[in-house]
Formats: structure tokens, sequence, C-alpha cells
């Protein structure tokens, strides 16, 4: 048993016994019968550029996606 605390930029996904399905929290108690996982929540930025063709000349777009990675 212990008491477990995430982060500012994590959460706790608590399941097993006495849990019904997923218990997500910021800290919280966790029993020998249950498990935790720690998950991140951070943006991760990923850049690339799409190449295209034009009628007239080929075209370079610069592209930027955001994702929220886990981890741990």
């Amino acid at each position: 048993m212990g008491y477990k605390v995430a982060r500012a930029s994590e959460y706790l996904a608590i399941t097993g016994g006495g849990i019904q399905d997923i218990k997500l929290a910021k800290k919280s108690w966790v029993f020998p019968w249950q498990s935790c996982t720690v998950f991140d929540v951070s943006p991760v930025n990923y850049t690339f550029e799409v190449q295209a063709m034009s009628s007239e000349k080929p075209l370079c777009h610069p592209r930027r996606f955001h994702h929220r990675s886990t981890r741990r």
C-alpha cells in the first residue's frame, strides 16, 4: 500500500480491486491489489514538411501537429 502523487503534467490511472473501471487522479492511496500507471499529458510537437506539385512549380507546406504522449 502506498500514497502516490502525480507531478503537475501527470495523472495516475488506477485499476484493480474496489474500482469498477479506471480511476484517474492526481493523488491517491494505491493498495497492493490495485495497479497504478502514471501518464504524462504534456503536449509534444511533430514538425515536418509536405511537398506537393502545382501546375507551375513545386510547393512546400510546413506543418506542425500536437500530440499528447504517455510516459512511464
